[in-house]
């Protein structure tokens, strides 16, 4: 009997390769297989996204495929630092492509360090063939923690309209009753609040018109 293999035909590599860029970091490509994100993020430099489109033998049977480059992404911190944000440590993309959501967890807001964000891209955004992604928006935490690394992992669904985004180094709080048993200082009724740190949390976000909203 004859079986089907997995043949090399093409080697992709980053537009400014390096000792530790790690290239290939996150990998997402649309339902086609014509529009590629590669993420690199090499430790303490900010990370970026390539963009590739296929660009030969689209419309037919051949494996003979090829990519070009068409845009680097990158994101930035508050200050406007792009150093160790991790942007594009996680990776999500619709089935069709023109929505792209990029992660960046090591991203430091105005108050706290490693807070984390997302980015929203949409493909060719005006409608004018600009094969390209646009940033549509900016999405921080809706909880004020240090740490919390907001957008560490990322899904969507097919259509590009729902979205879950981990945070896995969140901390949340819990409840505690202290009984000293017989001795007179009794705090069985007093309760405690403790945290569980890097309990982790997701948090579900709903796009409406142009916009996600975070789920309450």
């Amino acid at each position: 009997s004859t079986y089907s293999r997995w043949s090399q035909n093409l080697v992709i590599t980053s537009s400014d390769p390096g000792e530790g860029k790690r290239f290939g970091h996150r990998l997402e490509a649309n339902d086609n297989g014509d529009i590629l994100a590669v993420s690199s993020v090499a430790s303490g430099q900010a990370g970026k996204v390539e963009i590739f489109r296929r660009t030969s033998q689209s419309n037919d049977d051949s494996t003979n495929h090829s990519f070009t480059l068409v845009q680097t992404l990158e994101g930035t911190s508050a200050d406007g630092s792009s150093l160790n944000t991790k942007f594009g440590d996680s990776l999500t993309m619709s089935k069709d492509g023109i929505t792209l959501v990029v992660g960046a967890p090591g991203y430091d807001d105005s108050s706290q360090a490693d807070a984390g964000a997302i980015y929203y891209y949409k493909w060719d955004a005006d409608g004018d063939s600009t094969l390209a992604y646009t940033l549509q928006q900016t999405i921080t935490a809706p909880d004020t923690q240090i740490n919390m690394k907001f957008g560490s992992t990322l899904a969507i669904n097919q259509a590009g309209t729902r979205l879950v985004i981990g945070a896995e180094k969140f901390a949340n709080s819990r409840e505690m009753k202290l009984d000293w048993g017989e001795t007179t200082f009794d705090l069985q009724d007093t309760n405690i609040v403790d945290i569980n740190r890097e309990a982790g949390v997701v948090y579900a976000g709903t796009k409406y018109d142009t916009k996600f909203i975070i789920d309450e």
